[in-house]
């Protein structure tokens, strides 16, 4: 693998340049160091640069693969060469066939002493003549401390296709999973995590699913997780103001959480939507844990403080200021259909509405010029009545007086 890297950074040029030039001058200050995309290039230079010999860096190499079984030989082939070969072969002929006979399958791999314990980074590649294509990352049996991690940093959010790291009993500290944390999100294709075996006191676990995580699967199996961790990984998940939106599936199982560290990761399910795996096999887990999470699973009433925060995302979502974002373009509204034509149906509507409207105006207002009109009537009446009387009483006055 080390020759294939040297063709790339030959090709590429410059890279190796800068550090012979450097090299003959010990008191100049080196030049910042470009990474290239190769992982194995960039992390020797790295670790040069951070006076690590070169019998303490890491080497870099594919990772090792199950051997593969040989196919079965085809009887039919073996026929037909019997059926062309003659019948009665000659003794040296015999003599050479028992001599061809095929070895053994070797499933094995012989190495120097001591050398299955020196620390190597295993890399797996979708194309192995192509050094940039590193794709998964595993590491086993070697603490990685602070100056590694920083290495790390440097290195990973390069490479383009990472996807997968799998960590196993490197024995991590506080610090070095804080670290891991604040780049991991930089790692723009990095969805699975596995870091399995490694014990860590103060349990900053919950750190790497944060808001800002893009983790979709991660695996903590046999890291000694108590009560303490599974109350932080649980708000983690989900709180009431904030919740995880990326992590599909999450892996506990081996480790110390007992009925009260259950108890709070259901808690923290009540508002998360993302999970849909949750194992928490060979743990210390009774009846009323379990009890929990089965309710958290089915329908349940939500608390006075969490009706009031969704229905703040309510009225946050329903705000004019939001629908004014979430407009479409007008250039948008004007392929699908101008604002000021109307559909044909929609002015039938509008057209039945209006004659409608204007048949009960025109019988309200009918019926109220024929109210006028009897009230007119009824005092033409009285009037004619009031004359009447006046009259008569006018002419029986005459009357009496002739």
């Amino acid at each position: 693998m080390g020759k294939r890297v040297e063709k790339m950074l030959k090709d590429k040029g410059g890279s190796t340049s800068g550090q012979d030039n450097g090299d003959d001058d010990p008191n100049k200050t080196p030049e910042p160091y470009i990474c290239t995309g190769i992982f194995e290039a960039d992390f020797t230079e790295f670790c040069r640069r951070n006076l690590l010999k070169d019998n303490e860096i890491p080497a870099v190499v594919i990772r090792p693969k199950p051997p593969c079984a040989q196919a079965p030989p085809d009887n039919k082939s073996k026929d037909s060469k019997d059926s062309n070969t003659s019948k009665d072969p000659t003794p040296d002929e015999g003599v050479d066939a028992a001599n061809q006979e095929e070895a053994p399958p070797k499933t094995y791999v012989t190495k120097d002493k001591y050398a299955y314990f020196r620390p190597v980074v295993q890399v797996e590649m979708e194309n192995e003549d192509k050094p940039t294509t590193v794709t998964e990352i595993y590491i086993r049996g070697w603490k990685i401390d602070s100056l590694m991690v920083g290495i790390f940093k440097q290195c990973w959010p390069i490479i383009e296709k990472l996807s997968v790291v799998n960590l196993w009993n490197v024995n991590l500290s506080e610090d070095v999973v804080k670290e891991f944390a604040s780049f991991l999100p930089q790692c723009q294709n990095l969805k699975t995590l596995v870091i399995d075996g490694t014990w860590c006191p103060e349990e900053p676990w919950s750190l790497l699913i944060g808001e800002d995580s893009l983790l979709t699967s991660l695996s903590l199996r046999n890291n000694g997780i108590t009560d303490k961790g599974a109350v932080m990984i649980g708000k983690a998940l989900s709180t009431v103001k904030s919740s995880n939106k990326n992590l599909v599936s999450l892996n506990l199982s081996g480790n110390k959480i007992t009925d009260v560290g259950a108890v709070a990761i259901a808690n923290g399910l009540r508002m998360n939507r993302v999970l849909l795996s949750l194992s928490l096999a060979n743990n210390n887990v009774s009846d009323e844990g379990a009890k929990k999470l089965g309710e958290v699973l089915s329908r349940f009433p939500l608390t006075h403080e969490e009706v009031v925060e969704r229905r703040k995302l309510l009225s946050e979502k329903g705000s004019p200021d939001q629908g004014l974002l979430k407009s479409p373009p007008p250039s948008r509204r004007d392929r699908d259909r101008p604002g000021s034509v109307r559909s044909s149906s929609h002015m039938d509507k509008t057209d039945k509405k209006r004659d409608k409207s204007s048949k009960k105006k025109d019988g309200r207002k009918g019926e109220k010029e024929d109210g006028k009109s009897s009230k007119t009537d009824a005092k033409k009446d009285k009037d004619d009545t009031m004359k009447g009387k006046k009259e008569d009483k006018w002419k029986k006055g005459r009357l009496n007086t002739n």
